[in-house]
């Protein structure tokens, strides 16, 4: 489910707002008196850690040719270097919209509904529908309906591959809502993705734009001390767990089986949306808390994504202790008695007699 304020920013979107600060950032740190004084001196500082052959705070360092550090070609040269890498800060953050996800957690829910429907599913009519549903997907008979249809039907039958095929129909009803929960696992664990890749979208984007606008205020004959505050939504907690554990399907408890959900809330704790400053008198301050937002933005996707991966990981370990239960053999006798003729399954002494009684 697409957030109120979410909107997709795609490899060159960011890339271009990467490029539109780094402009900014040049423009004002060459055309403001302050900006341009603390460069000439982290110029001439770099100059003097690269001679002692120590790391230079400028990762594109290239020392002048002629000249001092500090001369207005070397210091235009100097900012543009050190500035080069802010669109690769935005860019960094890259991937493919996780809307595109929704159509296969869609799928995954009316496999839930298909497999075994619950309290938190409901019969509307002639269909079924869940508030997580999809709308406008046509009705499936659920699996416990095909059951009892075809243990009616056997009542007529006798022999050893129709006793064999009733055995087989008793496991059904357990392997489907085993299979009904991996369903909704999968489909949590997708949310959480799309929660998580939405709100770092949105919230790196705010960033961007923040920043631009704090340098906009220092680019100006009268320019001042700027400052913006920008709300990190996705920093000190799982996001998705928000919603996710409010899920009605995702309430379901089978067997031994730990929703994705209930794993996730109990690992991560749901706290206010986090605030970074962006502000400052010169370029560098206000590049600083731009920098300390995103890594918070970084920091707080690998930990939630490693959240959503051990849960997954608990999910798959819990399903693969039932996977008996799950995954149904088909007996024996009755997939024999497919491939024999009509005039051996009906023989009353045949091991795979499958005739009407």
């Amino acid at each position: 489910m697409a957030r109120a304020d979410y909107q997709y920013r795609s490899l060159d979107d960011l890339q271009r707002l990467g490029e539109k600060i780094r402009d900014k950032a040049i423009k004002v740190t060459l055309d403001q008196q302050q900006s341009y004084e603390q460069a000439q001196r982290e110029a001439n500082n770099d100059e003097s850690r690269y001679q002692t052959g120590q790391p230079t705070r400028s990762v594109n360092y290239h020392p002048p040719a002629t000249g001092e550090a500090d001369d207005h070609g070397n210091l235009s040269a100097y900012v543009h270097d050190m500035y080069a890498q802010l669109p690769q800060m935005f860019t960094q953050f890259a991937v493919p919209d996780p809307a595109t996800m929704q159509s296969t957690i869609d799928t995954l829910y009316q496999t839930v509904v298909t497999l075994s429907p619950s309290l938190e599913i409901k019969a509307d009519g002639t269909k079924i529908t869940t508030p997580m549903l999809v709308s406008g997907r046509p009705a499936v008979a659920p699996v416990e309906t095909s059951v009892n249809t075809m243990h009616a039907h056997l009542k007529g039958w006798e022999g050893h591959a129709a006793n064999a095929f009733e055995v087989y129909l008793g496991g059904l009803n357990t392997a489907s809502r085993l299979q009904q929960q991996l369903a909704v696992n999968l489909a949590n664990g997708l949310e959480a993705m799309t929660d998580i890749r939405q709100a770092m979208i949105t919230d790196v984007w705010t960033i961007g734009n923040l920043t631009y606008k704090a340098l906009d205020q220092l680019d100006g004959w009268c320019s001042h001390s700027a400052k913006e505050v920008a709300k990190l939504t996705i920093v000190g907690a799982l996001a998705a767990v928000a919603y996710v554990i409010t899920d009605g399907v995702a309430a379901i408890a089978v067997e031994s089986v730990q929703s994705a959900a209930t794993i996730m809330s109990s690992m991560a704790t749901i706290n206010q949306p986090a605030e970074q400053n962006i502000e400052g008198a010169t370029v560098p301050p206000i590049l600083d808390g731009m920098a300390t937002a995103l890594n918070r933005v970084r920091t707080a996707v690998d930990e939630q994504e490693r959240v959503v991966a051990q849960a997954m990981s608990k999910v798959t370990a819990a399903l693969e202790r039932n996977r008996d239960f799950a995954v149904l053999r088909a007996p024996h006798d009755l997939t024999t008695a497919a491939s024999l003729p009509v005039a051996a399954i009906q023989d009353p002494g045949s091991n795979y007699g499958f005739y009407p009684g």
